[in-house]
């Protein structure tokens, strides 16, 4: 216990705690989604089991330590745009049974008994690789400074857009916007990076890289009111069901495995994208509510590290990881209420999914690596300049 007490700093419990809560809410989500199926809960096991392998990863950055994996972090960089690469490879150059087009996509890599999702790690591996470059830089102050850094973000996010992933590519502009501000860069060169990306969404919404079916999903989401039978059992369906789930669980839920709307796979991918909408439905506003006060109570407790730290490396790295998980989480919780069309993404901890929650709780695992170091008084508090 002791040890386990050392391990952890006072604001490391409260994210650990948090996420270990919405994890055991998202347990009973995906077990009560099986109820109606024959057999053992298969689903309910295995993320039993990646929780496991999540917490060995947290438990493992802290004996590692973020400082360390700092100086990884090109390394691991490039083996994600490698392993990247050899999934749009796939596509054209037969790879089974390591790499298989599932649900028309190239998204995971198997090797043995295991199957890694790319592109969750790759979230993890692109934080550290910015806040690595970005922690004794000053010349991402000037606009032509800030290539290094898109280059950074760009990559990355072309090669899972080509998967198709659309929802984990979403992910990275937010966090390198938000780590950039962290990091000092002038206001009036975040404002042109703000407009140069509100200019582009026309743009890529006609380019060849964005799919006919993702433009049906953002159509859907302007016609989400309509009566038409057609757009509700068809693009709109998912939406539709999410949103009745959502609504049909009042204030209190109807009760854990207590409803025919999940035993009849009424709302496709219940397990996994609209988790959300199972925990509204079981257990109402309330239980909403309290998911959404568990992110951010984590959010709160990672920005809290952030500000203690002097560390630039340890400050970039807590901001980041807040970025990637707030980003995430309003994106999935809005589509799921209507609020953003459907991306495919999943909600942190709580969703079904093996390389999901071993990314996100290796990603808590730096948040609270970063928390274990005492921020020194004497040292100059970064990312603040005179000359401006």
């Amino acid at each position: 216990m002791r040890a386990l007490t050392r391990a952890i700093p006072i604001l490391g419990w409260p994210v650990l705690l948090a996420a270990l809560m919405l994890t055991f809410l998202g347990l009973l989500g995906v077990y009560s989604a099986e109820a109606g199926l024959e057999g053992p809960p298969r689903v309910t096991m295995r993320q039993v089991m990646f929780l496991m392998i999540g917490l060995g990863g947290f438990f493992a950055v802290q004996v590692v330590g973020y400082r360390e994996l700092g100086r990884w972090a090109y390394p691991l960089f490039f083996l994600t745009m490698f392993a990247l690469a050899a999934l749009i490879a796939a596509k054209y150059v037969p790879m089974a049974p390591f790499i298989v087009e599932r649900r028309n996509s190239f998204r995971w890599i198997t090797i043995g008994p295991m199957t890694f999702q790319v592109s969750e790690y790759a979230k993890v591996s692109f934080i550290i690789a910015l806040a690595w470059y970005l922690r004794y830089r000053t010349n991402f102050r000037s606009l032509g400074g800030l290539l290094m850094p898109f280059i950074l973000t760009l990559i990355p996010m072309a090669m899972i857009l080509k998967e198709p992933d659309l929802g984990t590519s979403l992910l990275l502009l937010p966090t390198l916007f938000v780590m950039l501000y962290v990091a000092g860069t002038k206001n009036r060169h975040l404002s042109v990076i703000l407009l140069l990306g509100m200019t582009a969404v026309p743009v890529f919404y006609f380019s060849p890289l964005m799919n006919p079916y993702q433009r049906q999903r953002i159509q859907a989401l302007f016609h989400q009111d309509e009566t038409d039978a057609h757009w509700r059992l068809n693009a709109g369906y998912q939406l539709n069901q999410s949103k009745m789930a959502i609504g049909s669980g009042g204030i209190a839920g109807q009760g854990f495995k207590q409803s025919a709307f999940f035993r009849h796979n009424l709302l496709p991918e219940e397990h996994n994208d609209f988790i959300f909408a199972v925990v509204a439905h079981q257990w109402g506003f309330l239980g909403a509510l309290f998911v959404i006060v568990l992110y951010l109570v984590i959010i709160a407790t990672g920005l809290t590290i952030a500000s203690a730290t002097t560390d630039p490396l340890g400050r970039l790295l807590a901001v980041g990881v807040c970025a990637v998980l707030c980003a995430q989480t309003l994106i999935n919780i809005g589509m799921t209420i209507g609020l953003m069309p459907i991306t495919g993404m999943s909600l942190p901890f709580v969703s079904a999914g093996g390389s999901g929650l071993i990314s996100n709780y290796l990603a808590l695992g730096l948040l609270v690596s970063v928390a274990r170091r005492r921020p020194i008084d004497m040292a100059p508090k970064p990312f603040e300049f005179d000359n401006e």
